[in-house]
């Protein structure tokens, strides 16, 4: 799902029929991924991200948008990004600036940095 608000756009990528249940359900029956399937399915999907470029902040999860505004990373998660405790946060190098990322950022791809993800 692409969704565009302002300057800023957001991809969702809404697995049908697995999680904590969404419209696009429907009247599927819900199934349960296991721990190696969830870590299998963010490797795959920061795999993806690593091809995008032009983004600001990007994180795979369930419901990571409160983590993808600047002005709210830099005002709510300050502390959170200099002590690293955001995994798989990646950030374009361009906000580094404005934000206070810790020593545990480290490079993703050319011209972002992220904390690594934490395969949960």
């Amino acid at each position: 799902m692409l969704s565009i608000d302002g300057p800023s756009a957001q991809v969702s990528v809404v697995p049908v029929a697995v999680g904590h249940g969404v419209a696009a359900d429907g009247s599927l029956p819900r199934f349960e991924l296991t721990e190696v399937e969830l870590r299998e399915l963010g490797c795959g999907l920061y795999g993806v991200l690593e091809r995008f470029e032009g983004y600001l902040a990007a994180l795979v999860g369930w419901d990571p948008e409160c983590f993808l505004d600047p002005d709210d990373l830099a005002t709510e998660w300050s502390a959170e990004l200099a002590d690293g405790t955001l995994p798989g946060l990646v950030l374009a190098d361009k906000l580094r600036s404005r934000l206070p990322l810790g020593p545990a950022w480290v490079p993703y791809r050319p011209g972002y940095s992220w904390l690594p993800y934490a395969q949960e």
